[in-house]
């Protein structure tokens, strides 16, 4: 009998509800008001509160998406609106220099020198011109002699690996897809010049993998050497310490150089650029040091510095050395535990391959036939 006048009332609202134009809705609350157990209604209820938390899901992922987009595009406004095209090589096209006989104009070299700015956030002016303009003409020809040494070794790097990393490099830079595009034209750099570096790169990877051979063998003695040296180590003070090495005949302005690293934390991204040192791929960092390890000018600097601090540029036969403390390691208050042999195995691969890339680089640049025409 319940149901049956459960029936009729529905009945009735429904022919009310078309009648009068009363919204449909209005039907399942007058069955809720009633305790409904009508399977039909719960199951459009719950449908439709479904799909409003997919709406809302949807909504808040779209604002979220939004609001990211706006900080980034906000953040490349900021740092692109600093920047002024500063003319390093000469107006009209002209051979800059040439590497192998394969020729660079200065227009290479400048959006190279654009590119630098951008990706150190260094501003290009009278100062520091000669200083970028060095690392500007470097960084080109290392890498027109990597791409010239994959060629020689038949060493390829698809269009859709190129595509890759460059998608790769937007993400890890919080750099919404397809919008980095826009920040090189900014800075005045042509896509297929920052392209041609992601490219250079890659070859270079797998030329260094190629020259490993694959696996690295790390044997036994090395495992246990190493630790050897490790535990005389670990009740000796020491300092972790990153550097940047600059020759003297490329230094006039080196103090600005160092006015410029007290005041931007990427002292990593500085020495990849301008060090002329063998640390610097690998962002200036050459591990932990002993007292009197280094030159008594050197050492006595490292020991005044505090942890994350910059020092002076120190004159030390024919460079300058620019120091930044990364840690101190004092054995009386820090506890430092033993790395596990897998950890202590790791360590001697990574060196032993920067150690080979390193040569393998050096020895391609004095092999290299590299003529300068400014």
């Amino acid at each position: 009998m319940i149901r049956l006048g459960l029936l009729l009332s529905l009945l009735m609202l429904s022919q009310s509800a078309f009648a009068t134009g009363v919204d449909v809705s209005d039907i399942d609350r007058a069955v809720r008001s009633q305790k409904s157990q009508s399977i039909m209604f719960r199951k459009n209820s719950e449908a439709e509160a479904e799909l409003r938390r997919q709406d809302q899901e949807s909504a808040a992922r779209a604002r979220a998406e939004a609001e990211a987009a706006a900080q980034a595009q906000s953040k490349m406004k900021r740092e692109q609106q600093f920047f002024r095209p500063y003319n390093l090589f000469g107006s009209g096209l002209k051979i800059a220099a040439t590497v192998n006989g394969e020729m660079v104009s200065n227009k290479d070299l400048q959006q190279r020198a654009n590119l630098l700015a951008l990706t150190t956030g260094i501003q290009i002016n009278a100062k520091n011109k000669k200083m970028v303009a060095e690392r500007a003409l470097q960084n080109t020809i290392d890498e027109k002699i990597k791409l010239q040494e994959a060629k020689k070794q038949n060493i390829h790097v698809s269009e859709e690996e190129i595509k890759d990393a460059y998608r790769n490099f937007e993400r890890s830079n919080g750099v919404p897809a397809g919008r980095f595009v826009g920040v090189l034209k900014q800075y005045q750099v042509s896509p297929d010049v920052f392209m041609a570096q992601i490219k250079a790169n890659l070859a270079w990877n797998k030329l260094v993998a190629r020259r490993m051979g694959g696996n690295i063998d790390v044997s036994t003695r090395e495992v246990e050497d190493e630790f050897s040296r490790i535990k005389k180590d670990i009740d000796t003070p020491k300092y972790m310490v990153s550097e940047i090495v600059i020759k003297r005949k490329d230094a006039e302005h080196i103090d600005e150089l160092v006015e410029i690293l007290r005041n931007d934390k990427r002292f990593e991204l500085y020495a990849m650029q301008f060090s002329q040192s063998a640390s610097a791929p690998s962002g200036g960092k050459i591990g932990w040091v002993s007292p009197g390890q280094l030159a008594e000018p050197l050492d006595r600097a490292i020991r005044n510095l505090g942890v994350g601090h910059i020092s002076n540029a120190i004159p030390y036969r024919s460079d300058y050395y620019i120091f930044r403390m990364d840690k101190i390691y004092n054995p009386k208050k820090d506890k430092r535990d033993m790395p596990t042999e897998e950890e202590v195995r790791t360590f001697i691969k990574n060196r032993k391959t920067d150690e080979m890339a390193n040569k393998y680089i050096r020895d391609l640049r004095n092999r290299a036939v590299v003529e300068r025409k400014f």
